[in-house]
């Protein structure tokens, strides 16, 4: 690759690896990016996980650090994630470009109605229900390890959602177990990806060295209480922006 495409993903990567500390859709920049400098669709799906890998690797250091990690509720929370992780990766080798977008669009729908839907739990949530998990939180967690491992974009917004609306945590603690999920989910699945010959090295790494500066910042501010209503309303606007490109381009 040329010295200005390398720096495109480095910024590319530094910019999305914020936006997935701070809220999700970091995928949403650089899944198109790798595609329109000739990364195969197919190969940008698996090459993205080097991203969110260093990314999600550099905001966990930095949320352990700060001692904002509940690590106990993380591994926990961490095991159907795994799973569904595993399954999610492998059925991604097998489906087509087509089908793929069509999963991804009604994912983006979902999102977005769900975000509009629980916007009260998202700004107004006390700390003292913060211990009152549904029963549906474990299956919840399974689905979202899933649609990790398959397409990564928006399994963050997935994974706020089922910890802020189902583990009736605030925001701000949930970002935290959010950046582990990212990690625990991208170490499961680049193995996969990697066998079925659909990661590029280069691109892949500029994207992790730019992904990994951008979420160690991000990581910085992420636990603020000033934070909250910040990243409720850029998850708002990233998914809105996502729908609206999608309702373009079809």
């Amino acid at each position: 690759m040329d010295a200005w495409e390398i720096s495109i993903l480095l910024a590319g990567g530094a910019f999305a690896g914020a936006l997935n500390t701070l809220a999700s859709s970091g995928s949403a920049i650089t899944l198109p990016l790798l595609i329109f400098l000739g990364v195969p669709p197919g190969v940008a799906n698996g090459t993205n996980r080097l991203g969110v890998l260093l990314g999600s690797l550099s905001a966990v250091i930095s949320f352990q650090k700060s001692g904002s990690i509940p690590w106990r509720k993380t591994f926990t929370l961490s095991a159907p994630l795994a799973v569904g992780a595993i399954i999610g990766a492998r059925a991604a080798t097998y489906l087509n470009d087509e089908r793929i977008q069509l999963t991804i669009n009604m994912a983006i729908i979902a999102a977005l109605a769900v975000l509009v839907i629980g916007s009260k739990r998202f700004l107004f949530l006390r700390e003292s229900r913060q211990n009152k998990e549904s029963i549906f939180m474990l299956p919840c967690i399974f689905l979202v390890g899933f649609w990790t491992g398959f397409i990564v974009l928006d399994s963050a917004t997935y994974m706020i959602l089922a910890l802020v609306m189902l583990g009736s945590m605030d925001v701000t603690k949930a970002n935290p177990i959010k950046a582990v999920f990212l990690l625990f989910a991208s170490i499961l699945s680049i193995p996969i990806f990697f066998l079925e010959g659909q990661i590029a090295l280069v691109p892949g790494i500029a994207l992790a060295l730019g992904g990994a500066v951008g979420s160690w910042w991000a990581a910085k501010v992420a636990i603020k209480p000033w934070i909250k209503s910040w990243i409720y309303f850029l998850l708002i606007t990233v998914v809105s922006i996502e729908l609206v490109g999608m309702i373009i381009k079809n």
